[in-house]
């Protein structure tokens, strides 16, 4: 998405660039004509790939339409063109939000208090304006909680991992004191693994229904204090080569805001979803470079 609005507010600096010089260049050729077709066919076609891999479904007539919008603008008045740009800069913030957050910024209250600021005299100091970014966080996190908490999807999603984890306590999983579920199918031997540890692990990831979402077909080495509560706990109650089943209630796997992958962003683990666990361990991983086991690990991105 980022991608395609870039090259979106790209194609709009050129647009204004070629319209501030339109009086110079009124007067069509056969050679303009064709650097006019040329573009048209690099720019259609250097943006459809992008577009259908963000949506396959999107319609193209509505793309056309916006793009014909912006080409039958007054692209000669530059402040106007300043506020095409700015209006895409903030529709993708508006989108980066609700997509990161569930936060919806209502559109009519931004423009208002946008519009103050832009006809102000005297705008923000620096420090004024580094003090209501400073503010805006933790406003933003109390406002995505109570997005979270009010959406019907993910309280019902809760719900679900809540009567799976009874389920699986009914079927003879014990119970820790946290509420971390787990049943062991290989008891292995030898001594506990414990805080610090950097421990090799196989494992497989799923949802509830069933769903696979990460799975390590062959060992790899964790550091317990760097992986989510619930994945640490049932590790230190496993000795070298043992296999369980674990359950993970939500708050001791990715909480209430779930997981993204760093990369892409996209949501891999959902707030308040509970997560099953098949983990075998082998044991205490070799030493690197000279470093004793205990080195941190990246934390694993389920």
């Amino acid at each position: 998405m980022k991608k395609v609005l870039f090259m979106a507010a790209l194609a709009v600096s050129v647009m204004a660039f070629v319209g501030c010089n339109n009086k110079a260049a009124s007067k069509s050729s056969a050679l303009a004509d064709s650097v006019s077709m040329s573009f048209g066919d690099l720019y259609g076609n250097g943006m459809v790939q992008g577009l259908r891999a963000q949506d396959s479904t999107m319609n193209m007539d509505m793309v056309l339409k916006g793009v014909e919008y912006i080409m039958r603008a007054d692209t000669s008045d530059h402040a106007f063109m300043n506020g095409i740009q700015i209006g895409m800069q903030v529709m993708q913030m508006y989108q980066g939000i609700r997509q990161q957050y569930g936060i919806n910024i209502d559109k009519q209250l931004f423009l208002q208090h946008f519009a103050a600021a832009l006809k102000a005299k005297t705008p923000m100091t620096q420090a004024e304006m580094q003090a209501l970014q400073q503010r805006i966080e933790p406003l933003m996190q109390r406002a995505a909680a109570e997005a979270r908490a009010n959406d019907p999807a993910l309280q019902e999603l809760k719900k679900k991992g809540e009567e799976f984890a009874k389920a699986k306590e009914k079927e003879g999983f014990t119970k820790t004191a946290s509420g971390l579920l787990y049943k062991v199918e290989k008891p292995g031997e030898g001594a506990n693994f414990t805080d610090g540890d950097r421990v090799m692990v196989k494992y497989r990831g799923t949802h509830v229904n069933g769903e696979e979402f990460d799975k390590s077909p062959d060992a790899v080495a964790f550091d317990l204090r760097q992986v989510v509560p619930g994945f640490a706990e049932i590790i230190k109650l496993m000795k070298p080569g043992a296999k369980v089943t674990a359950v993970l209630p939500y708050n001791l796997a990715y909480g209430e805001e779930g997981s993204r992958n760093p990369m892409s962003g996209e949501m891999i683990i959902k707030p308040f979803e509970t997560l099953v666990f098949e983990i075998e361990t082998v044991g205490l991983a070799p030493a690197e470079n000279g470093k004793t086991p205990g080195v941190p690990a990246a934390r694993p991105q389920k």
